[in-house]
């Protein structure tokens, strides 16, 4: 495809064009990277964020309004929206960190009523994890248990990135159905 103007490769991508898609996206990806490093500060999460923020413009695409705004502006307000929200996910998940490392140092390694009720809800989370399909379970895992990061699971299993990030997010949104149904 020959160098086409952000209008003319969004009328494609809204069409479903995925070689304008990868034009745009090369076009525009170091500029939404640099903005989402301004909100998260991290290499790993504005890439997170980045990426999200491309496949929303992809998923979204038929909503897009040229004259609302510029196909790069549209996508760089997406981009920034996606970072804000890895960035209040990321404070509340080492919030829920801090809070139960506190919650540990405070229980006594007396108090059984409370091991008991955490060794079932471990018991549980494991049944669940059980249901999963293997590659969901095995990236959860990796990443739960394990501790690794998505492109440590990545390089681990010889996936792409993508491919890893969006297992994991399946194989959460499986287990939190599962514990809202209880």
């Amino acid at each position: 495809m020959r160098t086409s103007s952000d209008a003319n490769l969004m009328t494609l991508i809204q069409q479903g064009d995925i070689r304008a898609f990868e034009q745009f996206h090369d076009r525009h990806v170091a500029v939404a990277l640099r903005v989402a490093m301004r909100v998260l500060r991290d290499h790993h999460l504005a890439e997170d964020a980045v990426q999200e923020g491309f496949v929303g413009l992809w998923r979204s695409r038929a909503s897009y309004q040229p004259n609302s705004a510029t196909a790069k502006s549209w996508l760089l307000v997406i981009v920034s929206n996606r970072a804000i929200d890895l960035s209040r996910r990321e404070h509340n998940r080492r919030a829920a960190l801090s809070k139960g490392a506190a919650s540990a140092n405070r229980l006594g390694s007396d108090d059984t009523e409370t091991e008991a009720i955490a060794h079932a809800d471990h018991q549980q989370l494991r049944a669940q994890l059980q249901r999963l399909p293997l590659e969901q379970r095995q990236v959860i895992e990796l990443a739960y248990f394990g501790g690794l990061t998505h492109d440590e699971i990545a390089r681990r299993l010889r996936l792409p990135l993508g491919t890893a990030k969006g297992r994991v997010r399946l194989g959460l949104e499986k287990l939190r159905r599962a514990a809202a149904d209880k």
